[in-house]
């Protein structure tokens, strides 16, 4: 039996979902609320398995229950149920903890599959959902990488000693091409423009005395 707390602020919603879901013999409503405070305390003190909880809430939203749940060692997993497939709704609500996302225009069937999953202790994300979520992976930034090899150290301080590339084959005893090649990519690695861009980075990084 998974054990379940609807929250929602608007009543004929939460009469609605209510009578939908208590026709699942699964299914045990142990309480409704209608605020984010109600919904945070009932949550603590019942400790249900799965909480269906509304975004837009009086007194705390539905992201603010969520973060003042992370705080507590609640093992009641969270759905929320919204209105808006926002990018920022989604993003904010997985990060906050939120095991599951669904939009309030989703069939019945969907919504009784989202709380079974997310009772297994499985994630469920509506298709708006999903899409806003691989949107903001998308468009995330690559990390740079700017670490460098024993080689590219070696050639990085060469050329903050002020040493040609020639004089930096001969030392280190590989061709003028492969230092020119360890010099682009240090480049790159650092973000250097030039070569005196590249040992001001170079001695601010601490990567040369």
């Amino acid at each position: 039996m998974i054990r379940l707390i609807l929250a929602d602020d608007h009543r004929l919603m939460q009469d609605g979902l209510k009578s939908r879901l208590e026709r699942e013999d699964n299914l045990d409503i142990v309480t409704c609320v209608g605020t984010g405070t109600e919904a945070l305390e009932a949550t603590l003190e019942l400790k249900p398995d799965v909480l269906l909880l509304d975004i837009n809430m009086p007194n705390l939203n539905g992201i603010e229950v969520l973060e003042q749940l992370a705080k507590t060692s609640s093992a009641t997993s969270v759905i929320m149920l919204s209105m808006h497939d926002s990018r920022d709704y989604v993003v904010r609500s997985v990060k906050a903890g939120a095991k599951g996302y669904v939009l309030k225009d989703v069939g019945s069937e969907e919504l009784v599959m989202a709380i079974n999953q997310v009772a297994q202790g499985r994630s469920y994300l509506c298709p708006q959902a999903s899409d806003r979520l691989l949107e903001q992976i998308n468009e995330a930034p690559e990390e740079k990488d700017d670490t460098l090899s024993k080689r590219e150290s070696d050639v990085l301080k060469a050329i903050a000693n002020g040493a040609c590339n020639k004089e930096i084959a001969d030392s280190l005893h590989i061709s003028v091409r492969t230092v020119e090649t360890h010099r682009l990519r240090i480049k790159k690695k650092l973000g250097a423009t030039s070569t005196a861009a590249l040992v001001k980075l170079a001695l601010q990084k601490g990567l040369v005395t």
